[in-house]
């Protein structure tokens, strides 16, 4: 039952294997400057915490069953992230090395998204195959078979999400083929054809 308890949670959290919303895409050459802006993303998560425990007695005094007690605690995170943008607007990596013309930028950022989806796909396909298996392996009730399905698929829906994880990290618009200063570098010498100078923008985000 542990098991199967461990694989519901694992196929409820599948939401965190969406990469984050990317910009709109084949975005082209528009004359405005491009600039690479520092952010901070900063986001919040919740989970459940033990506060404290419950003894339950009989009337002889006896201790006849305990309860645990949680309550909800948030956290907030920061972390530092970039992103380049042209005039206002956020830019793809792969659409901004496109507009700057720096090919090899281009094509390892076409090369890890693409491998991201790859990643992606193929785990989520692993954990819904581990997923059945495991069910099928606690329906049968089978003294030989089940603990071998079940334990064989719940193996399979963990590497399964550790795949999908890793494609959808690939996937995420803020992770990055290259480094931050190839495309402040890209952008300068950009600009510098435009007549303009590199402005950079510090926002803040909220998730």
């Amino acid at each position: 039952m542990l098991r199967m308890t461990a694989i519901a949670l694992c196929i409820s959290s599948t939401g965190c294997l969406i990469a984050a919303q990317a910009p709109k895409s084949g975005v082209v050459a528009s004359g405005e400057q491009l600039a690479v802006v520092d952010d901070i993303k900063t986001w919040t998560t919740t989970h459940k915490e033990k506060v404290g425990e419950t003894e339950y007695t009989d009337s002889d005094g006896n201790v006849i069953a305990k309860g645990t007690t949680y309550a909800d605690k948030t956290e907030t995170h920061q972390m530092k992230i970039w992103y380049p943008v042209q005039g206002p607007q956020q830019l793809a990596d792969e659409d901004f090395f496109g507009i700057t013309g720096d090919k090899a930028a281009q094509d390892q950022t076409l090369a890890m998204r693409a491998d991201g989806e790859k990643w992606s796909h193929r785990g989520i396909g692993i954990m819904a195959g581990g997923a059945v298996v495991a069910i099928v392996g606690y329906l049968i009730g089978n003294s030989t078979a089940s603990p071998i399905m079940e334990i064989g698929g719940s193996v399979a829906v963990a590497g399964g999400y550790g795949a999908a994880a890793y494609g959808a990290r690939e996937m995420n618009p803020e992770t990055h083929a290259v480094d931050r200063s190839i495309a402040e570098r890209d952008a300068n010498k950009y600009n510098q054809q435009l007549g303009h100078t590199v402005g950079i923008n510090v926002l803040k985000k909220k998730f």
